[in-house]
């Protein structure tokens, strides 16, 4: 029994050092053999330019829509080949009035009165969109002036989907470190499309060919991810293209990150129960980025409980009781930083520390959400939603 607690137990460390430290390092590797520049060239556009349905989903962004429009009508591309959608959830705000003051033909608005979720009106949206390209992006995001012209022009017959830069502003003094665990992730993307095996995409900022895309079941939570590995698994390609740029908010605080992240989880979970041909069903190298970079970081928590109950029953001998003693200290250190972050400035490393705790945590109680099937389409409005 001990030997069996011994091998779960460095089993599961192995497994989380191997997702959070040796696969990234891994693949940074080979991004530095990656041109920066490799997507400056993918710009030219072909005549006559394809036509682009931008499709919005909003929830109650009165904040954010009039910019939001405002800044896609600004974009680099034929004004005759190119339609904004949004489509309002629901919204009590003024969203819908806002989007509505736009006096250009260009901007079309649907008001769906109930509030059914992020994927059905993406669904509908999608329906009612007769462009060649459907590029997706957010209330909250920003685009570059030659955004949509750079996705569009990455698409191929040997690519239908295209993901974009997605850069998260820092925010300032608050808590949360999204916006640095975000570095690391666009490295690794970089990384993952270089090798054939990109993983999902940004949800502010990618696009597909419209013959490609396949409705979502309505309580979808994280779309973006499920309509891009639908067509990397198919075979039919998903690249990423860094050269064309969206920027967004991080939220100051990590309360907020946790509140999304939860939300994230039910979905990484959904994907990962639902669709289990995103581990079997593709290309060998998007298996083993899958499994590599998702599956075994949405399973972190899972390994670390084995971790610490497995020191427990072991702590007859000294080493593992100690071992036990650190990830009591190192959960309750964890737990002061976060009750306390708003009042305490704490160094750089403790803020990453309490942000993987966080993070964690969200993805255990958005699994507990899922198995329990606690949730639903519709969203919760956080400052990244």
């Amino acid at each position: 029994m001990q030997y069996v607690l011994q091998s779960m137990l460095w089993v599961a460390i192995a497994l989380v050092l191997y997702s959070y430290l040796i696969y990234p390092l891994l693949m940074t590797r080979l991004v530095r053999r990656v041109r920066s520049d490799t997507n400056n060239e993918l710009c030219v556009v072909s005549n006559p330019a394809p036509t682009v349905a931008v499709i919005v989903a909003a929830f109650n962004e009165e904040k954010h829509i009039a910019a939001r429009v405002e800044n896609l009508l600004q974009q680099d591309y034929p004004i005759d080949r190119i339609r904004i959608l949004i489509g309002s959830d629901g919204s009590s705000d003024r969203t819908v009035r806002l989007a509505r003051s736009f006096a250009d033909a260009r901007v079309e608005v649907h008001d769906f009165q109930v509030n059914r979720g992020k994927a059905s009106v993406l669904n509908d949206l999608a329906a009612r969109a007769s462009a060649d390209v459907l590029v997706f992006t957010d209330a909250n995001t920003v685009f570059r002036s030659d955004t949509v012209r750079r996705l569009v022009a990455a698409l191929s017959d040997d690519t239908a989907a295209v993901c974009g830069e997605l850069i998260l502003e820092e925010p300032g003094k608050g808590s949360n470190q999204d916006h640095q665990y975000w570095n690391i992730e666009r490295r690794l993307k970089a990384a993952e499309s270089a090798i054939g095996g990109l993983l999902g995409a940004n949800g502010g900022v990618y696009a597909i060919r419209r013959d490609v895309f396949a409705p979502l079941r309505p309580d979808t939570i994280c779309d973006d991810f499920i309509i891009a590995m639908n067509v990397a698994v198919a075979g039919k390609g998903l690249q990423y293209v860094p050269a064309a740029v969206a920027y967004e908010d991080t939220p100051s605080d990590v309360m907020a990150e946790f509140h999304r992240r939860v939300r994230i989880g039910i979905g990484n979970y959904q994907a990962l129960f639902r669709h289990p041909r995103y581990l079997v069903g593709g290309s060998f190298v998007l298996s083993f980025t899958y499994f590599s970079h998702k599956v075994l970081r949405w399973l972190t928590p899972h390994l670390l409980i084995v971790v610490f109950v497995c020191s427990v029953l072991l702590a007859r001998d000294s080493f593992y009781l100690w071992m036990a003693v650190l990830q009591a200290l190192g959960y309750a250190a964890a737990a002061a930083a976060f009750a306390t972050r708003r009042r305490v400035r704490w160094p750089a490393v403790v803020q990453a520390a309490l942000f993987f705790a966080v993070l964690n945590a969200a993805f255990l109680i958005g699994f507990k959400r899922f198995v329990f099937a606690d949730y639903r389409g519709g969203w919760r409005r956080t400052e990244r939603a």
